[in-house]
């Protein structure tokens, strides 16, 4: 992709994601009746002090990629109510892929509910976090909507915020740096007690657990105790050495975050066949190429 298109890739995005932002709080047109569906199954309380974030992360995270195939019509469309009805109807999650969200959302709201009663969710008025800008390098647009997110926060009365993937996690990190984002927050892989499970994998590690968040150690305590079996390869897998599953950079290259996650695939294969991960970006990159399975969906 010669560099002419990728800033006029790069423009449309940021206009698409920002309109989209401000005025309805996610990235893009999401059927939000599914979204929610894991919570309305569990009868989870609405709203609350404490709150469960998913930022529609699981939810969104297979239809990432049709998306970054219709950014270019997306940009010439303009309002994002036009968007809301176009990509609602046509860009929508399998059903395969509504029930494994649903199932890892549900097991990881059991898993919280041993340790802190009383955690809420907010159901379809949840706003995405705005980790899409952040990490598009889109900042003034970022620290904007982040403030419009902490009053949201704010006006719904949360006083605590429990995340369930690496991307919402971080962004509030950045968020607290940027804008003095002042809700305390926490990922649930870090506050959930005894947990049980099984399977022999390698670790493909989120950048962000391993890099950013100093979780690195911390998944991998949480998923040995549960009693999961962990091969490890110190050239593959340690610290300073795995790579990205290409997720990040495809809605501006999706050859290039296409052929990143072959080549982390067939490294992590190189270690042994089944791969663990705990992000839903990273598993949607890498499935396609790898037998791979998300930590909530193999402790409980």
């Amino acid at each position: 992709m010669d560099e002419d298109r990728v800033k006029k890739q790069e423009g449309l995005i940021r206009s698409v994601l920002y309109k989209n932002l401000m005025e309805d709080y996610t990235p893009f047109p999401l059927d939000k009746k599914l979204a929610v569906k894991w919570a309305a199954g569990l009868n989870v309380p609405r709203g609350g002090r404490v709150i469960i974030y998913t930022s529609y992360m699981y939810q969104m995270a297979s239809v990432f990629k049709s998306y970054e195939k219709y950014v270019p019509t997306l940009g010439s469309l303009g309002k994002s109510r036009i968007l809301a009805s176009i990509g609602s109807r046509f860009i929508k999650p399998s059903d395969e892929d509504v029930e494994r969200s649903v199932k890892i959302l549900q097991n990881i709201y059991r898993m919280v509910s041993r340790v802190k009663a009383d955690v809420g969710y907010l159901y379809e008025e949840e706003p995405y976090s705005g980790s899409l800008l952040y990490e598009l390098g889109f900042l003034d647009e970022f620290k904007e909507y982040g403030r419009k997110v902490l009053q949201f926060f704010r006006e719904k009365g949360v006083e605590e915020i429990i995340t369930v993937d690496p991307h919402t996690t971080n962004t509030l990190a950045n968020l607290k740096k940027y804008i003095n984002f002042d809700i305390p927050f926490r990922n649930y892989i870090s506050m959930i007690g005894t947990v049980k499970g099984s399977g022999k994998f390698v670790m493909h590690d989120s950048c962000l657990y391993s890099r950013f968040l100093d979780m690195y150690d911390t998944v991998r305590d949480k998923a040995k105790s549960a009693g999961i079996e962990l091969i490890e390869d110190p050239t593959v897998t340690g610290k300073g050495v795995g790579f990205c599953c290409g997720g990040p950079v495809g809605p501006l290259n999706d050859e290039l975050s296409n052929n990143i996650a072959r080549a982390r695939a067939a490294a992590l294969k190189s270690v042994y066949e089944n791969v663990l991960v705990a992000c839903p970006l990273c598993y949607v990159n890498l499935e396609p190429y790898c037998n791979v399975r998300d930590l909530a969906e193999v402790i409980e």
